[in-house]
């Protein structure tokens, strides 16, 4: 302890003669302007006296010494006070040290805290890789749908042809450890993180699964796998309804949407279900892509309004619009988010469908994703969304309730045992309200057989 005191002191000497030599330094400067302003004031004594006191200069005088000479606390230096600080850490933390670059990562996330906007965020190596892989619709996993469960994540389904599939993933499984690392206390993100790892390496799963009296496990070897994008199912065969299930709003979901449409087309659809439920949003660009497949060129399909008013306009590309001639609904909920409100609400403003379901997420903001380094980057909310008829989209909180969002057409309930991907669409309470509605417009009195699924070609 007296070394602490010793070297504490001596910092304080330090600084005390650091603070002493820049008051010298301000005096070797700046005595020649003090000596001018102090001769100005005699000067100009005789002039001010008519519209003043003649003690004016002088106060004016004694305020500037006082600025010049007392120390400036309010001017502080962010990248010095947090090297300071690093160096004092470094210096007198008695324990052992996090790596420099975590220290880094968490003073960057307590900057952005002082935000409060929870969409603004640093993204450390693997959090900016994880979201360039989403976005462009591969990554290296498992392959497998995951949900929040208690003591773990949910198996809502495991994707076609995937390692997960493989190896005898179910859907309902319960993966309650990675590699022997309980996730009793682990978000879904960091979760996801877990399982993830590079290509050909093998991750070991500890599974809870109804039925089996005892934890099970299962070690997979990871691969390449495709994003969940677009499935297509045939929900009412007699009838012809189809329905598309967007997933994300990937660089590869307008090119897919392209082969759906398609395929509905040509079996010769009578009526068509968007389905953008659990659909977290994703790229700007790609919503705007899969808008124009359902709008004439040059409709507004969302306007940008920024600090300063509306930044840009976004509208329907050129010769994108499919002109599907059939009666169409867009279903959501509250799990359908960002770009899935933008085409949800585009394609309600202009009567294209209406929407079915519950409220939408409410994340009507822009981010803009800059990297900061090579691994590294910054998502900084820049702007924020408006539909064609003015909506925000954004929530707020309104008495400690958060509001907003989308607010359907026709609202309907889901089933609480419904998982979505379900082959049986019994428990589907929205889809079925949408296919009643769809038959109703296209005046078919029979409900229809059971619901087929129809395959893209590249999944056969």
């Amino acid at each position: 302890m007296r070394a602490f005191f010793k070297s504490d002191s001596s910092d304080r000497s330090d600084r005390w003669r650091r603070r002493n030599g820049r008051i010298l330094w301000r005096l070797i400067v700046v005595l020649p302007v003090l000596v001018s302003l102090y001769l100005l004031g005699f000067l100009s004594a005789a002039m001010v006296s008519s519209v003043g006191h003649p003690g004016e200069s002088i106060t004016l005088l004694r305020s500037t010494v006082r600025h010049l000479f007392q120390p400036n606390e309010s001017a502080l230096e962010p990248p010095q006070a947090f090297q300071s600080a690093l160096s004092e850490i470094e210096t007198h933390f008695y324990g052992p040290l996090p790596p420099i670059d975590k220290l880094t990562y968490t003073a960057i996330d307590g900057m952005l805290m002082a935000l409060g906007d929870p969409y603004t965020r640093f993204m450390e190596p693997d959090e900016f890789r994880r979201m360039q892989e989403d976005t462009s619709g591969s990554f290296t996993g498992i392959g497998a749908l995951l949900e929040d469960a208690p003591g773990g994540a949910r198996v809502v389904r495991p994707l076609p042809n995937s390692p997960a599939i493989r190896a005898g993933l179910k859907a309902g499984d319960i993966i309650i450890a990675v590699d022997g690392k309980s996730l009793e206390k682990v978000a879904l993100d960091e979760a996801v993180r877990m399982i993830r790892g590079p290509r050909f390496t093998r991750v070991t799963l500890t599974i809870r699964r109804e039925g089996e009296p005892h934890p099970i496990t299962i070690t997979i070897q990871r691969d390449l796998v495709e994003s969940p994008t677009v499935d297509v199912y045939l929900d009412d065969a007699e009838n012809k309804i189809y329905r598309i299930w967007l997933q994300n709003f990937s660089e590869k979901a307008p090119q897919l949407l392209d082969r759906a449409l398609q395929q509905v087309q040509r079996e010769g659809a009578r009526a068509l279900i968007l389905d953008l439920r659990t659909n977290p949003g994703g790229l700007l660009e790609s919503a705007i892509e899969v808008a124009s497949r359902f709008l004439p060129a040059d409709s507004l399909v969302v306007s940008i309004k920024g600090r300063t008013g509306i930044l840009e306009n976004r509208r329907a590309l050129p010769n994108r619009y499919r002109n599907l001639k059939i009666p169409m609904v867009v279903l959501i909920n509250g799990s359908s988010a960002s770009a899935s409100e933008i085409v949800a609400g585009a394609l309600r403003d202009h009567k294209v469908a209406l929407l079915v379901g519950e409220t939408s997420y409410g994340k009507g903001l822009v981010q803009t994703v800059i990297p900061t380094s090579d691994n590294t980057a910054v998502a900084i909310t820049t702007a924020k969304y408006l539909t064609p008829n003015g909506t925000d989209l954004n929530a707020k909180m309104v008495d400690g309730k958060r509001v907003g969002g989308l607010k359907p057409d026709i609202e309907v309930k889901q089933h609480e045992d419904w998982r979505p991907g379900e082959e049986d669409i019994s428990k589907d309470l929205v889809l079925q309200r949408a296919l009643q509605l769809l038959r109703e417009q296209i005046q078919a009195r029979q409900p229809g057989s059971q619901a087929l699924r129809a395959r893209l070609p590249a999944e056969r």
